[in-house]
Parts: structure tokens; C-alpha cells; sequence
């Protein structure tokens, strides 16, 4: 039997999910049981008492990553059985497998995907856009994430308010062109502005945001894992802006993984 533990959460909630989904996939495509304890309070509970557990869980995981390193010099470290058999203990961000998340994004959809307990968050969000889209209009959804994105890459994708005014008058001419009629949505992790040209400013909870994105025709944002996790489980078209001297709208696409 063999078996990889996920040791050590890394980052945010999308971070996290993107974390587990690549080790995930591995442990699909090699027949190996796949474990990450942080998992369970994030997509099938949402409580305090999990949240206290999942904070318990990542301290006491942390506290034995960095006990292993000072013994062994690893981040990662395996117990075999035999030469079939192993426990394999890994963390860290930069593991990727792309070809096996896209080979298995189905059963990974299906594993990743905000379940039933979070029906409340469904039907608070859900129903009332998908009424919007039953009424034929083009749901857009603007991250305009801020926070601490001053300071991240020197505020290289820190974009102010005037640019986001300009690109939503932008884009809502161009969806009209296409005779489509646009309804554009903002979220961000602080206050925005109500003159910037949006139709609604959505307000909730990291999962309430995700559920939205996860619902819409289009997201347009700075470069986050956020965004591209809502791309890759509903296969949302994603356009990121990479500078504020440039509002490109063609370099449309969806995350793979």
C-alpha cells in the first residue's frame, strides 16, 4: 500500500486547493491514497469548531515538518515497508502536474467542488444570478482584489480605481457589440468604489465569492489563484491584467490546472 500525506497547508484558500489538487492528481495517476487533513474544514465544513481544528491540525503539522527537517534535513520524508509500500509525507507549493490535474479534472471536479453542506451559500448566491442568466444577461465578475497586493511584486498588479472604471466601460461596450447584454459584478477583499460602473457589488464570504465566480460567464482580475481556481472547476473564461497600461480583453482563458 502506498499512501502521500499533504504535512503542511501552504497560503490562502486557493492556494491551498491548488496545493492539495496537484499532489492529488499525482496520487490518482500512480494508485496511491491521498490524504490532507486541512481539507475536510475547508470544503466540507464551515464552522468554528472545524476552524479550530483546522488550526490545531496545521499547528501541530507545522510543529513536525520542521522537527523532520531539524533531524533530517528534509521538507519531505517517507517510511517505507517493504519496497512496495510507503508513507510519504510532503508539503510546499511548487509541485505541478498539469497534464494529470486536466487527465483528471472529472473525478477532481467532483472531489474539490463545494459540497451540499454548503447549500445555504448556493442558494444565496445561485438562484439569484441564475435568474439574471435566464433573463439573458452576460454575468461578469470583476475581482478587484487590493489588500495586500500593494506590496506584492512591488504593486505591479495593484490597479486603482480609474483603471478598473475604464476597463469595465471598455468591456461593456464590447459585450453590447457582440449583442450581449452584460451585467458586471464586483468583489473584492475591501470596499469599492460605487462609481466605478458596476451593476452590483457583491459582499460575502471567501466561499460566497468562489460560489459567483463559479456561476458567471466571465472573470476579470489580476493575476490570483483565486480566480483560476472558480476557471478550472467550472471552466469559466478568465482574463487577467498583467499591466495598467494595457486593457487587454482578447487574451481570453480557462485554467486547466
Amino acid at each position: 500500500m502506498k499512501i502521500i500525506i499533504v504535512l503542511e497547508k501552504y497560503g490562502g484558500f486557493a492556494n491551498r486547493l491548488f496545493q492539495s489538487l496537484h499532489f492529488h492528481a499525482f496520487a490518482i495517476e500512480n494508485k496511491i491514497l491521498f490524504f490532507n487533513p486541512s481539507m475536510l474544514g475547508l470544503l466540507r465544513f464551515d464552522n468554528r469548531f472545524f476552524y479550530f481544528l483546522d488550526c490545531l491540525n496545521n499547528l501541530f503539522l507545522k510543529l513536525f515538518t520542521k522537527l523532520i527537517f531539524y533531524f533530517l534535513k528534509k521538507h519531505n520524508y517517507q517510511i517505507s515497508f517493504g519496497k512496495k509500500s510507503y508513507i510519504r509525507f510532503v508539503r510546499g507549493w511548487d509541485f505541478r502536474v498539469n497534464k494529470l490535474t486536466e487527465k483528471y479534472y472529472e473525478k477532481l471536479k467532483e472531489i474539490y467542488q463545494l459540497k451540499k453542506n454548503n447549500e445555504d451559500i448556493r442558494s444565496h448566491s445561485e438562484k439569484n444570478y441564475l435568474k439574471l442568466r435566464k433573463n439573458n444577461r452576460h454575468l461578469v465578475v470583476f475581482h478587484i482584489r487590493r489588500g495586500d497586493y500593494k506590496k506584492w511584486k512591488d504593486g505591479k498588479f495593484f490597479f486603482d480605481d480609474k483603471f478598473y472604471k475604464k476597463a469595465i466601460k471598455k468591456l461593456r461596450i464590447k459585450l453590447i457589440n457582440e449583442n450581449k447584454n452584460p451585467y458586471i459584478i464586483g468583489i473584492s477583499d475591501e470596499k469599492i468604489n460605487l462609481n466605478i460602473g458596476l451593476d452590483h457589488i457583491h459582499q460575502g464570504s471567501w466561499k460566497d465569492d468562489q460560489i459567483l465566480l463559479q456561476t458567471c460567464d466571465l472573470i476579470l482580475g489580476p493575476p490570483s489563484t483565486f480566480t483560476l481556481w472558480a476557471s478550472y472547476i467550472s471552466r469559466i473564461p478568465l482574463i487577467h491584467f498583467t499591466s495598467i497600461k494595457d486593457i487587454n480583453l482578447k487574451n481570453k482563458k480557462i485554467c486547466r490546472g
